[in-house]
C-alpha cells in the first residue's frame, strides 16, 4: 500500500529540488558575474505544474488508449510508473550545478533515456497485446519521456545571467 504513495513524493521532492537546485545555480552564476539577483518564485509554480501534471495527464491519456486497444492496464499502476520514472531526474537536478553546460545536456539526455527506458520497458509487454500498433504505442511513450527531459533540460538544467 505504501508504494502508491511513492510517486506523489517523488513529485513533491522533484519539486522543491527543481526549484531550490535551480536557484542556487541562477544565484551563484549571477555572483560570479557580479551582477544582480532576484529570486524566481515561478520556478516552484511552473515545477509543480510540469511535474504533477504529467504524472496524472499521460498516464489518464494512456490508460485511455489502453482502453481503446483492449491492452490490460490499471490506472493506479499507470500513475505510479510515471511517478517512479521521474525519480532519476533529481540527482540529475543536483549535478546541474556543475557549471559546464555540455555536462548538464549530457546529464539531462542520460536521465531522459534512462526514464523513457524505464516507462517503455515495464507497459511493453502489456501492450504487445494491442495488436499490431505495439510499437507505436511504446515508441510515443519513449519520446514523450525523452520530449520531458528536453523541457527540463531547457527550462531548467539552462542558466540564464
Amino acid at each position: 500500500m505504501l508504494s502508491r504513495y511513492g510517486p506523489f513524493w517523488i513529485c513533491s521532492t522533484l519539486i522543491f529540488v527543481a526549484a531550490s537546485i535551480g536557484t542556487f545555480v541562477t544565484y551563484v552564476a549571477h555572483k560570479l558575474q557580479k551582477k544582480e539577483w532576484n529570486y524566481d518564485i515561478n520556478l516552484v509554480t511552473w515545477s509543480a505544474g510540469l511535474f504533477y501534471g504529467y504524472v496524472t495527464i499521460v498516464p489518464i491519456c494512456l490508460y485511455i488508449i489502453l482502453k481503446y486497444f483492449s491492452a490490460p492496464s490499471g490506472l493506479i499502476q499507470l500513475f505510479c510508473l510515471y511517478g517512479y520514472s521521474l525519480f532519476v531526474f533529481i540527482p540529475a537536478l543536483c549535478l546541474s550545478v556543475i557549471p559546464w553546460e555540455i555536462f548538464r545536456w549530457v546529464v539531462a539526455g542520460v536521465a531522459g533515456f534512462m526514464s523513457a527506458t524505464f516507462v517503455a520497458l515495464n507497459l511493453r509487454n502489456h501492450i504487445k497485446s494491442a495488436g499490431e500498433r505495439w510499437f507505436l504505442i511504446v515508441a510515443g511513450i519513449f519520446l514523450l519521456q525523452l520530449a520531458l527531459a528536453l523541457v527540463l533540460k531547457l527550462y531548467l538544467f539552462t542558466v540564464t545571467v
